[in-house]
């Protein structure tokens, strides 16, 4: 393929992605996670700024500075919104470009890595193809840009020189990859190792190397806890008991969580990136260092998650940890279908017939996410239809209960659940509006629920539903209507 055509179709690739991505966010679902509402600390320093306040501002923002790197960066859609109007699309079209972004980093990388333009461009296909690294972009979430970082400490480890700015850079935006997210930690260290170990010239190159890397994450580290504690926090007592919240769930999942969740959420796709890389690792044999590279970078992240959940019990495995490993397992499967097509001499048209099956999958996998409708769009579209009918937006929280009234009319389940919830009695009316409630979209199932939860949760099979409710049904001697509270929480 002509290097004009080859570029066109990597940007035809991004271009096809950002769009998927901005037509998730389009259809709503912000805000769904509480985790999300962290943008409201990029409001509020935004706000208090142009109110003159920047003092106040700036102790907001240091105020729970978990992600802190990640309310930094949301800085720039939060001073946009104070200029046009208050969106949570706004922010969420801006976030998703780092989630594009990170595909072409993955194509990028396996170009630095040694691979030729037709391997890096399968990589690229698989990245854009891959349903892990696309559903998160509808979300207000720091998952996607934490990676885009990470990756980018990748990329700048494998210069071919091995240079003191290499070093830093490579530290710093290690340092920028664990501070968007801390949770990504793993990632962060990654790049750090390739630059460290990836051009074994002796012990003093390694011990400088390291050294150089080291100073590039801690200066910028040490200037944010400067600024943090001239907020008056500090940052090191704040993170360490931060980490200690990440226990909802089960700590002896963390060996098997990663790979259910990558069924759930990729299906076929994802076998068939372990059966390439089974084939790139078999064929290689530990003599292609690229092969030997992304291998082990995949085992490293998986034992980062492994021994601090199962052994150290320290935090549990969520789906969004995991996913910190698939671009190395697309950057080794990538190779295997190079080393596939070589050994049996796989012509145009079964690659191709391949290509379709990835893409096929994809779909499949895509529309799960686009079909999902969350609570918030679903109380509007109630309130369109019936515009008696008032739903205040606290009724969405956590803990708040699964049944409400309001004119006549009932909402089940319009809601985010931190646990599965208890079955509803049963309602008599006219059912207006119906919708599968999001929790039953399986990759949400691996942020947070234990087994257990996630089986009762799909026996359950909750949905969100908008009633008129029967006469009889709206009696005193009823208890469930006597007791219903009202959505409209004002008129309580």
């Amino acid at each position: 393929m002509p290097k004009s055509k080859h570029a066109r179709t990597v940007a035809l690739i991004l271009i096809l992605a950002l769009a998927l991505r901005w037509g998730l966010i389009l259809q709503g679902g912000q805000y769904f996670f509480s985790d999300e509402e962290r943008y409201e600390t990029s409001r509020a320093f935004a706000r208090l700024v142009m109110e003159g306040s920047p003092g106040n501002a700036f102790s907001q923002l240091f105020s729970a500075p978990e992600h802190l790197g990640f309310k930094i960066i949301g800085l720039m859609p939060a001073f946009l919104e104070q200029f046009t109007r208050a969106s949570l699309a706004l922010p969420a079209l801006f976030f998703s470009l780092f989630s594009a972004l990170n595909l072409y980093l993955i194509y990028r990388i396996a170009r630095r890595a040694g691979a030729s333009e037709k391997e890096a461009l399968t990589a690229l296909i698989l990245a854009a193809a891959s349903m892990s690294l696309l559903y998160f972009s509808r979300h207000l979430v720091p998952y996607d840009t934490a990676m885009t970082f990470g990756l980018l400490a990748v990329y700048a480890a494998l210069a071919e020189k091995s240079e003191i700015k290499t070093a830093l850079g490579c530290g710093a935006l290690a340092f920028a990859c664990f501070i968007v997210y801390n949770g990504y930690w793993a990632l962060a260290f990654l790049g750090i190792l390739i630059h460290v170990f990836r051009q074994n010239n002796g012990f003093g190159a390694l011990t400088r190397k390291g050294l150089f890397a080291a100073a590039g994450f801690m200066l910028p580290a040490s200037l944010l806890f400067i600024l943090a504690a001239l907020a008056g926090t500090d940052l090191l007592t704040e993170y360490r008991s931060f980490s200690a919240t990440v226990s909802q769930g089960q700590f002896d999942e963390g060996w098997s969580l990663p790979f259910e969740y990558f069924w759930r959420s990729e299906h076929w796709l994802f076998i068939l990136l372990v059966l390439l890389s089974a084939i790139a690792v078999l064929s290689s044999r530990g003599n292609d260092k690229t092969v030997t590279l992304w291998a082990s970078a995949a085992v490293f992240i998986y034992l980062c998650l492994l021994i601090p959940s199962v052994f150290l019990h320290s935090f549990v495995v969520y789906g969004r940890l995991a996913r910190q490993a698939l671009p190395c397992l697309i950057l080794l499967s990538a190779g295997g279908f190079e080393q596939l097509k070589q050994s049996f001499s796989l012509n145009d048209k079964l690659q191709k017939a391949l290509l379709v099956a990835v893409i096929v999958q994809a779909a499949w996998n895509y529309h799960a996410s686009f079909a999902l409708v969350y609570p918030r769009e679903f109380a509007r579209q109630a309130q369109t239809l019936r515009p008696e009918f008032v739903f205040s937006e606290k009724r969405l929280a956590f803990g708040a209960p699964t049944l409400c009234q309001n004119n006549g009319y009932i909402a089940a389940y319009v809601k985010r659940f931190e646990v599965p919830p208890e079955p509803n009695p049963p309602l008599t009316g006219q059912i207006l509006l119906s919708a599968p409630h999001p929790d039953n979209f399986l990759p949400y199932q691996y942020e947070g629920y234990t087994d257990a939860q996630r089986q009762y949760l799909r026996e359950l099979n909750p949905k969100m539903q908008f009633y008129k409710a029967a006469d009889a049904f709206m009696s005193d001697l009823n208890p469930v209507w006597r007791t219903m509270k009202n959505c409209n929480i004002g008129a309580e």
